[in-house]
Protein backbone atom coordinates (compact mmCIF):
# COMPACT_ATOMS: atom_id res chain seq x y z
CA UNK A 1 0.00 0.00 0.00
CA UNK A 2 1.23 3.21 -1.51
CA UNK A 3 0.99 6.59 1.03
CA UNK A 4 1.97 10.09 -1.26
CA UNK A 5 3.13 12.78 -0.28
CA UNK A 6 1.69 16.24 0.44
CA UNK A 7 -0.36 17.33 -2.65
CA UNK A 8 0.06 14.06 -3.94
CA UNK A 9 -2.72 11.32 -5.20
CA UNK A 10 -2.57 7.56 -5.60
CA UNK A 11 -2.42 8.15 -9.80
CA UNK A 12 1.37 8.51 -9.21
CA UNK A 13 2.05 4.79 -8.45
CA UNK A 14 -0.29 3.76 -11.37
CA UNK A 15 2.87 2.06 -12.98
CA UNK A 16 4.87 0.38 -10.07
CA UNK A 17 2.53 -2.98 -10.19
CA UNK A 18 4.47 -3.24 -13.94
CA UNK A 19 7.68 -3.23 -12.29
CA UNK A 20 7.21 -5.98 -9.54
CA UNK A 21 6.47 -9.64 -9.80
CA UNK A 22 3.06 -10.71 -10.73
CA UNK A 23 2.15 -12.00 -7.04
CA UNK A 24 2.78 -8.56 -5.79
CA UNK A 25 -0.51 -6.22 -5.44
CA UNK A 26 -0.02 -2.74 -6.04
CA UNK A 27 -2.62 -0.17 -4.30
CA UNK A 28 -2.04 3.73 -3.44
CA UNK A 29 -4.59 5.16 -0.66
CA UNK A 30 -6.54 8.11 -2.47
CA UNK A 31 -6.35 11.04 0.46
CA UNK A 32 -10.15 12.61 0.72
CA UNK A 33 -10.48 15.55 -1.45
CA UNK A 34 -8.98 15.21 -4.53
CA UNK A 35 -9.66 13.44 -7.61
CA UNK A 36 -12.00 10.93 -7.67
CA UNK A 37 -12.63 12.09 -4.31
CA UNK A 38 -12.59 15.72 -4.61
CA UNK A 39 -16.30 16.00 -3.03
CA UNK A 40 -15.13 14.44 0.11
CA UNK A 41 -13.92 16.95 2.89
CA UNK A 42 -10.15 17.61 3.33
CA UNK A 43 -8.40 15.40 6.15
CA UNK A 44 -5.73 17.94 7.87
CA UNK A 45 -5.14 15.89 11.13
CA UNK A 46 -3.09 12.71 11.25
CA UNK A 47 -5.41 11.02 13.72
CA UNK A 48 -8.57 11.35 11.48
CA UNK A 49 -6.22 10.17 8.62
CA UNK A 50 -4.41 7.24 10.38
CA UNK A 51 -7.87 6.01 11.56
CA UNK A 52 -9.68 5.70 8.30
CA UNK A 53 -6.69 3.74 6.50
CA UNK A 54 -6.49 1.74 9.48
CA UNK A 55 -10.25 0.84 9.20
CA UNK A 56 -9.46 -0.01 5.02
CA UNK A 57 -6.63 -2.41 5.99
CA UNK A 58 -7.52 -4.27 8.90
CA UNK A 59 -9.76 -6.59 6.76
CA UNK A 60 -6.61 -7.53 5.04
CA UNK A 61 -4.78 -8.27 8.22
CA UNK A 62 -3.48 -11.95 7.50
CA UNK A 63 -2.13 -11.27 4.35
CA UNK A 64 1.22 -10.24 3.09
CA UNK A 65 0.92 -6.29 3.48
CA UNK A 66 3.96 -3.88 2.97
CA UNK A 67 3.42 -0.25 3.76
CA UNK A 68 5.43 2.11 1.75
CA UNK A 69 4.90 6.41 2.37
CA UNK A 70 7.25 8.87 0.75
CA UNK A 71 7.25 12.40 2.69
CA UNK A 72 3.80 13.51 4.41
CA UNK A 73 2.90 9.98 2.89
CA UNK A 74 6.08 8.63 5.19
CA UNK A 75 4.81 9.62 8.97
CA UNK A 76 1.25 8.77 7.84
CA UNK A 77 2.72 5.11 7.04
CA UNK A 78 4.84 4.91 9.93
CA UNK A 79 1.59 6.18 12.43
CA UNK A 80 -0.94 3.55 10.63
CA UNK A 81 1.39 0.55 10.97
CA UNK A 82 1.96 1.69 14.82
CA UNK A 83 -1.44 1.50 15.33
CA UNK A 84 -2.37 -1.94 13.51
CA UNK A 85 0.30 -3.30 15.65
CA UNK A 86 -1.45 -1.92 18.86
CA UNK A 87 -4.77 -3.55 17.71
CA UNK A 88 -3.17 -6.61 16.31
CA UNK A 89 0.26 -7.06 17.09
CA UNK A 90 2.73 -7.75 13.87
CA UNK A 91 0.66 -7.70 10.87
CA UNK A 92 3.06 -5.26 8.63
CA UNK A 93 5.37 -7.49 6.59
CA UNK A 94 7.77 -4.42 5.25
CA UNK A 95 7.52 -0.79 6.53
CA UNK A 96 9.57 1.73 4.24
CA UNK A 97 9.72 5.06 4.48
CA UNK A 98 10.55 7.59 2.19
CA UNK A 99 11.69 11.64 1.59
CA UNK A 100 11.47 12.22 5.29
CA UNK A 101 13.42 13.10 8.14
CA UNK A 102 12.10 10.57 11.47
CA UNK A 103 8.79 12.24 13.19
CA UNK A 104 11.64 13.26 16.52
CA UNK A 105 13.85 15.18 14.21
CA UNK A 106 11.61 16.13 12.06
CA UNK A 107 11.69 20.76 11.39
CA UNK A 108 8.68 22.41 12.66
CA UNK A 109 7.08 24.61 9.58
CA UNK A 110 4.58 26.56 9.06
CA UNK A 111 4.38 26.42 5.53
CA UNK A 112 0.48 25.82 5.59
CA UNK A 113 0.03 29.28 7.15
CA UNK A 114 1.47 31.02 4.24
CA UNK A 115 -0.60 33.52 1.80
CA UNK A 116 -1.30 31.53 -1.45
CA UNK A 117 1.11 33.75 -3.13
CA UNK A 118 4.13 32.18 -0.77
CA UNK A 119 2.43 29.25 -0.78
CA UNK A 120 2.77 28.85 -4.37
CA UNK A 121 6.62 30.17 -4.67
CA UNK A 122 7.33 27.76 -2.14
CA UNK A 123 5.66 24.91 -3.91
CA UNK A 124 7.74 26.06 -7.39
CA UNK A 125 10.84 25.83 -5.36
CA UNK A 126 10.39 22.04 -3.58
CA UNK A 127 8.77 20.69 -7.02
CA UNK A 128 9.75 22.53 -10.41
CA UNK A 129 7.54 20.38 -12.34
CA UNK A 130 4.52 22.07 -10.69
CA UNK A 131 5.00 25.36 -12.44
CA UNK A 132 2.67 24.89 -15.33
CA UNK A 133 0.06 23.90 -13.26
CA UNK A 134 0.07 26.41 -10.70
CA UNK A 135 0.28 29.22 -13.65
CA UNK A 136 -3.23 28.51 -14.06
CA UNK A 137 -5.61 30.07 -11.94
CA UNK A 138 -8.36 27.33 -12.37
CA UNK A 139 -6.41 24.88 -11.23
CA UNK A 140 -4.68 27.04 -8.67
CA UNK A 141 -8.06 27.18 -6.94
CA UNK A 142 -8.62 23.46 -7.21
CA UNK A 143 -4.85 22.73 -6.13
CA UNK A 144 -4.03 25.16 -3.17
CA UNK A 145 -6.67 24.35 -0.54
CA UNK A 146 -5.81 20.25 -0.90
CA UNK A 147 -1.91 21.18 -0.68
CA UNK A 148 -2.59 23.56 2.42
CA UNK A 149 -4.13 20.66 4.66
CA UNK A 150 -1.75 18.16 3.39
CA UNK A 151 0.78 20.70 4.85
CA UNK A 152 -1.09 21.03 7.79
CA UNK A 153 -1.32 17.81 8.67
CA UNK A 154 1.98 17.34 8.03
CA UNK A 155 3.87 20.30 10.13
CA UNK A 156 1.28 20.10 12.81
CA UNK A 157 2.14 16.15 13.45
CA UNK A 158 4.73 15.41 15.93
CA UNK A 159 6.00 12.50 18.20
CA UNK A 160 8.74 13.62 20.30
CA UNK A 161 9.32 9.86 21.61
CA UNK A 162 10.21 7.35 18.93
CA UNK A 163 7.66 4.05 19.09
CA UNK A 164 9.55 1.01 17.47
CA UNK A 165 7.37 -1.09 15.58
CA UNK A 166 8.27 -4.82 15.05
CA UNK A 167 8.12 -4.81 11.36
CA UNK A 168 11.18 -4.57 9.20
CA UNK A 169 11.84 -0.93 8.30
CA UNK A 170 13.85 0.77 5.66
CA UNK A 171 14.31 4.20 5.25
CA UNK A 172 15.16 5.97 1.61
CA UNK A 173 15.65 8.94 -0.10
CA UNK A 174 17.16 10.38 -3.18
CA UNK A 175 21.29 11.79 -2.46
CA UNK A 176 20.27 15.17 -3.35
CA UNK A 177 16.82 15.66 -1.25
CA UNK A 178 17.21 18.89 0.72
CA UNK A 179 14.68 17.26 3.05
CA UNK A 180 16.75 14.42 4.59
CA UNK A 181 20.38 13.01 4.48
CA UNK A 182 22.28 9.92 5.08
CA UNK A 183 22.27 10.81 8.88
CA UNK A 184 18.05 11.28 9.04
CA UNK A 185 17.96 8.46 7.34
CA UNK A 186 19.55 6.12 9.67
CA UNK A 187 18.04 7.99 12.56
CA UNK A 188 15.00 5.83 11.48
CA UNK A 189 16.49 2.75 13.40
CA UNK A 190 15.33 4.29 16.62
CA UNK A 191 11.63 3.46 15.26
CA UNK A 192 12.52 0.07 14.25
CA UNK A 193 12.55 -2.92 16.37
CA UNK A 194 13.66 -5.81 14.28
CA UNK A 195 15.92 -5.46 10.88
CA UNK A 196 16.73 -2.09 9.46
CA UNK A 197 18.22 -0.80 6.21
CA UNK A 198 18.95 2.77 4.73
CA UNK A 199 19.00 2.78 0.78
CA UNK A 200 20.33 5.77 -0.73
CA UNK A 201 18.82 6.54 -4.24
CA UNK A 202 20.04 9.06 -6.93
CA UNK A 203 18.28 11.91 -7.36
CA UNK A 204 16.43 14.52 -5.60
CA UNK A 205 13.29 15.10 -3.30
CA UNK A 206 11.15 13.23 -5.70
CA UNK A 207 13.84 10.64 -6.57
CA UNK A 208 11.06 8.03 -6.53
CA UNK A 209 9.66 9.24 -9.75
CA UNK A 210 12.55 9.96 -11.63
CA UNK A 211 13.98 6.69 -10.51
CA UNK A 212 11.00 4.44 -10.58
CA UNK A 213 12.66 1.68 -11.61
CA UNK A 214 15.48 1.87 -8.95
CA UNK A 215 13.08 2.14 -6.55
CA UNK A 216 10.96 -0.38 -7.29
CA UNK A 217 14.10 -2.76 -7.52
CA UNK A 218 15.32 -1.74 -3.79
CA UNK A 219 11.84 -2.26 -2.75
CA UNK A 220 11.37 -5.40 -4.34
CA UNK A 221 14.58 -6.87 -2.52
CA UNK A 222 13.27 -6.50 0.94
CA UNK A 223 9.84 -8.02 0.55
CA UNK A 224 9.13 -11.02 2.50
CA UNK A 225 11.01 -14.43 0.77
CA UNK A 226 14.13 -11.55 -0.78
CA UNK A 227 17.12 -13.70 -0.40
CA UNK A 228 18.57 -11.66 2.35
CA UNK A 229 18.79 -7.65 3.67
CA UNK A 230 22.23 -5.83 3.55
CA UNK A 231 21.80 -4.45 6.51
CA UNK A 232 19.75 -6.94 8.80
CA UNK A 233 19.73 -7.23 12.27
Amino acid sequence: MCLPHAGGTAHEFRSWGARLSSDVAVYAVQYPGRQDRFVEPLVDDMGTMVERIVEVLEPWIGEPLMLFGHSMGAYIAYEVAAELERRHGQVIDLLAVSGAAPPHRKRRGRIHELSDTELIADLKRVNASLADLLAQPELVKVLLPMIRADYRLSERYERHDPLPVKAPLVALSGNADPEVDRSGLEAWSAFANSRFDVIVLQGGHFYLFDGEADVTAALAAHLPGAPHWSNGR
